[in-house]
């Protein structure tokens, strides 16, 4: 499968990203923005308002026949083909001056994500994952290097799990007693926020990322359009009783764009 952009479109878009981060990391390193609410009562700041209007006003110059859909921007029904942005994903780590946040940029075509960009500017020294015009996943630090990830995937001994510093334990305990019995005593976890997670299973560094409340498409589609390329999965996680059932991939272009649980791995 040929990837829907050409390399001169991709090296585009991840010169948007970095410049996007760019001016998210100097408005945290300088302290100068102003935090508000938002009406679902989240947290949105100056720098995440800021960020969207120039990722819009770059893609809209360079794609102007693609629409976009931002968490910023003024949400409307989507289209078949369309932009899905989050300027700033992991606000409150950003407020609170944590490196663990994120620009992500991801393409959705026919309700499934089929390109995807995260950027995390000041995580670990600064990271970006993208897939290229071959649909090969790359990394690239700030310095401009890029590596091709070569995903091989082996049977763990300790189920290495990423997930939300605001997971429940039990949860976790719970998953692993119904889903992964194997592992009962046998796995460890690791809590970043943001689309940082899907570094972790990208470059094999966890097995699972368990995510077991509500998220918006944003959050996700870049990851998971990455994540699909190496044939892994996002999948649905209901909960109902404590019983725990696993459903179909997460799908976009829902009303709300809102998203439920999910479980996202490898194989």
């Amino acid at each position: 499968m040929s990837s829907f952009f050409s390399q001169n479109q991709i090296e585009k878009i991840i010169n948007c990203a970095y410049a996007a981060g760019e001016i998210a990391a100097n408005f945290q390193k300088s302290g100068n923005f102003e935090i508000m609410k938002k009406p679902d009562n989240s947290s949105v700041t100056s720098a995440d308002i800021a960020v969207s209007k120039f990722i819009s006003q770059k893609l809209n110059e360079e794609f102007p026949q693609i629409p976009i859909i931002c968490e910023e921007g003024k949400l409307r029904e989507a289209q078949d083909i369309f932009w899905l942005i989050d300027p700033i994903d992991g606000t409150s780590g950003f407020i609170e001056g944590k490196a663990e946040f994120a620009v992500n940029i991801a393409l959705i075509k026919d309700g499934r994500a089929i390109f995807g960009l995260i950027y995390a500017p000041l995580f670990e020294g600064g990271k970006m994952i993208f897939s290229d015009h071959e649909n090969k996943i790359i990394t690239q630090n700030n310095a401009g290097e890029k590596k091709t990830l070569a995903f091989k995937k082996s049977v763990p001994n300790i189920l290495r799990i990423v997930t939300s510093p605001r997971t429940k334990d039990r949860d976790i305990e719970n998953y692993i007693e119904q889903i992964c019995r194997n592992f009962e005593k046998k796995f460890k976890v690791e809590r970043l926020a943001s689309a940082v997670k899907f570094f972790r299973i990208l470059e094999n560094d966890a097995d699972l990322y368990l995510h077991f409340r509500q998220s918006m498409e944003w959050d996700t589609a870049a990851g998971q359009a990455l994540v699909e390329l190496i044939n892994g999965s996002v999948k649905t996680i209901s909960v109902n009783q404590d019983k725990i059932s696993i459903g179909e991939n997460l799908a976009y272009k829902k009303p709300d764009f809102l998203n439920q649980s999910f479980i996202t791995f490898i194989n």
